[in-house]
């Protein structure tokens, strides 16, 4: 993919977040008002990116097929990813700070933003013909993120197995909505074009506030904190460089469709999920790790800029 075409989407989306940098700059907004931007991003605005990114796509036995690999090959990647990090970064961890730092490391170097920042991405760079199922996968890459991050996840940044559990598997934002989703796109089922159109402006408006949600923490934090944040730097890296360039790798070997394999490598591109954040300020009462968590989120969308692009130039369709 052409360099400056891929730059130039980064650049749009990143965009979004210039409104909310500024409205917290000129004391209209503060970094409190973050928190019921991103409880409608998880409980509204994801569900319904969900719903619309399943039933983009036409149903077929191709297609479910695709489906299932790619379910499992992102499932694969990202504990392989995890380990990878953590095994890297444990032994750094001598203090109960340094130790949750490495365990936030693990898990912000890990999960993208496959959804808020992945469906616009693939609508812009891939081709109109193969862009839906594009979509519908991303929504099976988001399904496999979310049940890791509110059960691995959660274990990663807390420490307690306990949050390794069936009922964290079922009883999610993305589950329910999978559950609402999944019959629709298997039954062909059209929604009224009322409520259809409502589920799919609702979705598309997670893209814009997430990213406005992003400005506003640009704003909000000092910037001496990520430039020398270790951590923050390993994540990024891990997320931005170490999974797409796995996927890469093991994509190459694969004998399975040429918009799957593009479509696995940009979602694995993501910057870090917000979520990461978002977990991190409710489970964690360490603010070292909420730093960690911070730092990272901004560091990877920052850097994603000039990762996305560069990696970009490997995509063959």
């Amino acid at each position: 993919m052409p360099f400056t075409t891929t730059a130039l989407q980064v650049l749009l989306l990143m965009a979004y977040a210039v409104p909310g940098f500024l409205f917290v700059e000129c004391g209209m907004l503060n970094a409190g008002h973050i928190t019921p931007i991103s409880k409608i991003l998880v409980y509204v605005c994801q569900p319904c990116l969900e719903v619309y990114a399943f039933c983009s796509a036409k149903r077929s036995p191709s297609l479910l097929a695709d489906m299932g690999w790619f379910f499992l090959l992102c499932t694969t990647l990202q504990v392989i990813v995890i380990l990878i990090i953590f095994l890297a970064v444990r032994k750094t961890g001598k203090t109960d700070t340094q130790k949750i730092r490495s365990r936030i490391c693990a898990f912000a170097g890990t999960f993208g933003n496959v959804g808020f920042f992945g469906i616009p991405l693939l609508q812009a760079l891939l081709p109109e013909a193969i862009a839906a199922d594009a979509v519908a996968l991303s929504a099976v890459f988001a399904v496999s993120m979310n049940w890791l991050a509110w059960t691995v996840g959660l274990w990663m940044i807390t420490g307690e197995k306990k949050h390794v559990r069936v009922r964290a598997l079922l009883l999610n934002p993305a589950t329910i909505a999978l559950a609402v989703a999944l019959p629709l796109f298997l039954t062909e089922t059209q929604l009224p074009d009322a409520l259809d159109g409502a589920i799919a402006l609702c979705g598309r408006m997670a893209t814009p506030l997430c990213m406005i949600a992003l400005g506003m923490r640009l704003a909000a934090i000092k910037w001496k904190t990520i430039v020398t944040d270790a951590y923050a730097w390993i994540a990024a890296a891990g997320k931005l460089t170490l999974l797409p360039l796995l996927a890469f790798a093991v994509c190459f070997f694969l004998p399975l469709p040429a918009y799957l394999k593009a479509t696995l490598f940009l979602l694995c591109c993501c910057p870090t999920a917000s979520a990461v954040q978002n977990f991190s300020e409710i489970y964690l009462r360490e603010d070292a790790g909420k730093e960690t968590a911070a730092d990272t989120v901004l560091l990877s969308n920052i850097l994603c800029i000039l990762t996305i692009p560069l990696l970009a130039l490997l995509v063959r369709l």
